[in-house]
């Protein structure tokens, strides 16, 4: 391979520079988020409490199942895991049984006491520190079931994971629910877009994270300046492109996803003047 002269590559390297003309493509906007909401198991929807196009916030109730039988079952659940009184019983039971214990003890240690009736005071005072033992542990039993009962009908709740609008409901209040068919309604988060480009790699190696690119909506001429997020580490074989990310702010409105977006790429990179 033959390198150039040193004397022309000097006369190259004092050459003016110009930055090649801007360049253009063209990518389309979708919602940064897009979610489809399901129940994750079978039932009958008691309620709908959103429409489509409505804005919701994030933990907002969208939807419910019917709830009757898990309500009824966590009320039982709860008088259960207030209720003392088998703990109040068992208590009186272990202190008399410890007192009587104790009294045979004295006695025994003056030599009056029968040998197999401080046998017997012993078991019982054992057996009814078990009992109290055991009725701590089933109050303790009930308040865990309240709670798992809690979880099911939250789980069966649906709730918005995120800021956004309700963009399709699919189904209505008495509808059946099964996990063959599941989804009940779609959010899309719209204050922030993504733009989603497929350009020639060496324009790609012109872009940088965080970079500051002026975008314009064809459909209305909206514009706005988008921020490079993420530049595709490889390049699709059957295109022979690269695929780049735009993050664009939209708290006012003024841009629509799916729409075809004309994206500045900016001054590209410099070249000697010939």
């Amino acid at each position: 391979m033959k390198t150039l002269p040193l004397w022309l590559l000097t006369i190259i390297g004092l050459l003016p520079t110009v930055l090649l003309p801007a360049q253009e493509v063209v990518g389309v906007s979708e919602p940064v988020h897009l979610v489809d909401l399901a129940f994750p198991e079978s039932g009958i929807i008691s309620q709908i409490s959103v429409k489509e196009g409505e804005k919701v916030k994030k933990d907002q109730v969208l939807a419910s199942l019917d709830n009757r039988v898990l309500d009824t079952q966590l009320r039982i659940a709860r008088i259960r895991a207030a209720s003392s009184a088998k703990i109040q019983s068992s208590q009186s039971e272990w202190e008399m049984r410890s007192r009587r214990l104790k009294q045979l003890e004295a006695l025994a240690s003056r030599g009056s006491a029968n040998e197999d009736e401080l046998a017997k005071a012993r078991s019982d005072a054992a057996t009814a520190e078990a009992e109290l033992q055991l009725a701590s542990e089933e109050m303790e039993q009930h308040k865990i079931e309240a709670m798992q009962i809690e979880a099911q009908i939250d789980q069966r709740t649906l709730r918005s994971p995120i800021d956004g609008v309700v963009t399709r409901v699919f189904r209505e209040q008495a509808e059946n629910v099964s996990p063959s068919d599941p989804v009940v309604l779609s959010l899309a988060q719209l204050d922030t877009l993504e733009i989603v480009m497929h350009v020639d790699p060496a324009q790609a190696a012109l872009l940088h994270q965080g970079q500051s690119l002026q975008v314009t909506s064809l459909q209305d001429g909206a514009k706005g300046d988008a921020t490079v997020a993420f530049i595709s580490p490889v390049t699709d074989s059957a295109s022979g492109t690269t695929r780049v990310r735009l993050t664009l702010p939209n708290a006012e409105d003024l841009h629509r996803s799916g729409v075809k977006y004309r994206v500045q790429l900016g001054q590209g990179v410099a070249a000697a003047e010939r």
